[in-house]
This record gives structure tokens, C-alpha cells and sequence, in this order.
């Protein structure tokens, strides 16, 4: 029952550790929408798309006005935290093969 109980501990703690351990949108100056040169959160490498995977537009162009249906839905961030827009924006962009 102890090793039980700790391991717990051990989960809850490492788990709140790594929450803490992202920024808030205000400290990197998280913004809704893509920056004046079209960076946005979906072609970083730090995005997380809704289904858990990096993002979803590495290598697909967006080309004739239309975008994809994952440009659509919010995902989350490697580094800052709550929802991120998948055309959000931050000060820690950083592109593919960058």
C-alpha cells in the first residue's frame, strides 16, 4: 500500500512540475492570430495538434485560399500553456528546419 501511495505522489508531483514548467501566453506575447509574416502556430514545431501530434501542415502547401481542416481546431503547445489556435502566434516560434 505505501509503494502505491508514493508512486502516486511521484505522478502528481512530476505531472504539476511539468505544467508549471510552461510559460504563460503573456510572458511570450501569445497572440490569436499569425504575425505580420504569416508565422503561425500550426507551422511550428512546437504546436500539438488536437489528435496529439505535431503539426498536422508540415510539408502542405495552402494554396488557393483554402486550409485544411486542422487549421481549424485549437491544439496546444510544447512550451505555453492552456489552448493554443493553431493560427496563433508567440514569440517562440520556431519554423520547421529551422
Amino acid at each position: 500500500m505505501k509503494g502505491m501511495a508514493f508512486i502516486s505522489a511521484t505522478a502528481m508531483l512530476l505531472g504539476s512540475t511539468a505544467a508549471q514548467a510552461k510559460a504563460s501566453k503573456a510572458a511570450v506575447h501569445y497572440q490569436d492570430h499569425p504575425n505580420g509574416k504569416m508565422r503561425m502556430c500550426q507551422t511550428c514545431r512546437l504546436f500539438i495538434s488536437t489528435g496529439g501530434g505535431r503539426s498536422g501542415m508540415m510539408g502542405c502547401p495552402i494554396g488557393g485560399g483554402m486550409m485544411g481542416l486542422e487549421m481549424m481546431e485549437s491544439g496546444a503547445c510544447q512550451l505555453v500553456e492552456g489552448t493554443i489556435s493553431p493560427m496563433g502566434y508567440c514569440n517562440l516560434y520556431a519554423p520547421w528546419g529551422a
